[in-house]
């Protein structure tokens, strides 16, 4: 694997870990706090959808990049191979 898919990988997996805490933290509030757990249930849900939103974007982001390096070594090849024909 490429140093950016393992860097998407571990962005992936951090994200994952940061909504599970999440949940998790929300869950413990509403049985310490006694409310309403329907109010922890959209909050968590919200949370976990804006959490959802920034993972898209990141790996999004890392696509790209990936695509513009590509991009740039195909120009370079096409360029050497010019010179060679």
């Amino acid at each position: 694997m490429g140093k950016l898919t393992v860097r998407a990988l571990r962005a992936v997996l951090g994200v994952l870990l940061a909504g599970t805490v999440f949940v998790q933290a929300g869950m413990v509030w509403a049985l310490v706090s006694g409310s309403d757990p329907g109010v922890t249930v959209i909050m968590g849900g919200i949370g976990l959808a804006i959490l959802g939103v920034a993972l898209i974007v990141l790996v999004l982001r890392m696509l790209l990049a990936q695509a513009v390096a590509r991009d740039v070594e195909a120009t370079q090849m096409q360029a050497e191979l010019a010179e060679v024909i």
